[in-house]
């Protein structure tokens, strides 16, 4: 798997897992595995993904807030100048509620649109509604879905663990092949210890 390591650094993590060619193989402990994992927060691979997940759920949810802004600020606009308050209301302040709403409607899409996850052999890519990481499968210790809970999480060392907003219970059907399928990967890529 390549890297963006900085200078110095080794820019192949098999090779810094498995040593140079004809020296026996160096085994990483967690604390060092955590370390490299945080340094190259965004490691990332060239091969191809071979699950990609997204929620339809925060998809509807996110059309169902622009609609709800936008309805709330076009009637803000437009009511604004209705009454005089003492206050002088102009067209640009009545056309300034549209706007802030687009701008609220737009960001809250981009937020909730946004969750993905994707995995190869390679490793794991989280994407929530902030920031980006890469968990190589060395460092996961598995995926579980608490009874209860809403979304699935990827389980790290240290009892720590990554929500993974992808995987919505309110997805039903698709959300349930999405983890067949993740625990498929698991079973195949990710080491046995």
């Amino acid at each position: 798997m390549t890297t963006n390591a900085p200078d110095g650094a080794t820019n192949n993590i098999n090779n810094a897992q498995s040593g140079a060619v004809g020296k026996p193989k160096a085994q990483l402990s967690d604390a060092e595995i955590q370390e490299y994992t945080a340094a190259f927060a965004d490691t990332t691979t060239t091969k191809p993904w071979e699950l990609v997940v997204t929620t339809k759920f925060l998809k509807k949810l996110a059309w169902v807030a622009v609609v709800v802004i936008m309805a709330v600020h076009i009637f803000m606009g437009a009511v604004v100048g209705v009454d005089f308050t003492g206050a002088a209301v102009t067209v640009i302040d009545a056309l300034a509620f549209p706007g802030i709403g687009i701008i609220i409607s737009i960001v809250v899409f981009i937020g909730l649109t946004r969750p993905r996850v994707r995995a190869n052999e390679d490793g794991v890519e989280v994407r929530n509604f902030i920031g980006t990481r890469f968990y190589p499968w060395v460092v996961i210790y598995g995926m579980s879905f608490p009874k209860g809970s809403s979304v699935a999480r990827l389980e790290l060392p240290d009892f720590e663990f990554v929500p993974m907003w992808a995987f919505q219970s309110r997805d039903g059907e698709s959300v349930v092949k999405a983890v067949a399928t993740f625990r498929e990967l698991e079973n195949k890529y990710m080491p046995e210890d």
